[in-house]
């Protein structure tokens, strides 16, 4: 039986954007980090009501319409009912968040940029010599960053997801606490994927 012709034509896809230094691998790679970096940023909000003990059913929340950036930052600034533990791990998971953020904003967003094979992602370039509100950044998809971002990404959801239940899980705290080690494991990742730049 002939497959459908959108299948055969996301095959075609596939091999174009491999003919422009994107391996299939690492296409597939791309999109294990992308959907785990969705499922932290679809749990992040409701976090952040569980965080501040926000109610919102019938109302508009606090957090409408605020960037993932700010709701990371709140993350990061932790409970004063948690302990001195749990809250660091927040702050530890915020900083990660954000640098990683820029490696997703770079990757998904950026200009691809064919590179002998191999080929990486540029964001705000600046090219025609105008000014940017938003850094500079690039994104590398060498084997290894692109495992480690999905590496972080998905610590990050696991954390996350605990902080949701912060209302009503006793052992929250010491669940957060317990993320200590893998925020120390994954902490030399961040330098690796995680470069922006100001040019101005």
């Amino acid at each position: 039986m002939k497959p459908p012709a959108f299948t055969i034509n996301a095959l075609g896809v596939m091999v174009a954007i491999s003919e422009l230094g994107v391996s299939v691998i690492a296409q597939q790679k791309i999109g294990t980090f992308a959907i785990a970096f969705g499922l932290f940023e679809a749990h992040l909000e409701p976090a952040v009501w569980a965080l501040k003990c926000e109610s919102v059913k019938g109302v508009r929340p606090s957090t409408d319409g605020q960037p993932a950036s700010q709701l990371v930052t709140i993350v990061g600034n932790g409970r004063e009912d948690l302990s001195p533990g749990a809250n660091e791990v927040l702050a530890r998971a915020a900083e990660a968040a954000h640098k990683l953020m820029h490696y997703r904003h770079s990757l998904l967003h950026g200009y691809l940029v064919p590179l002998g094979e191999t080929a990486f992602f540029m964001r705000n370039p600046q090219w025609n010599g105008e000014e940017r509100k938003r850094p500079f950044g690039d994104a590398s998809i060498e084997d290894y960053i692109l495992d480690m971002a999905a590496d972080v990404a998905w610590v990050l959801v696991r954390i996350i997801a605990v902080l949701r239940k912060i209302n009503d899980d006793a052992e929250t705290g010491t669940k957060l606490e317990s993320f200590a080690s893998e925020l120390t494991r994954i902490k030399p990742y961040l330098g690796e994927f995680a470069r922006t730049y100001r040019t101005s």
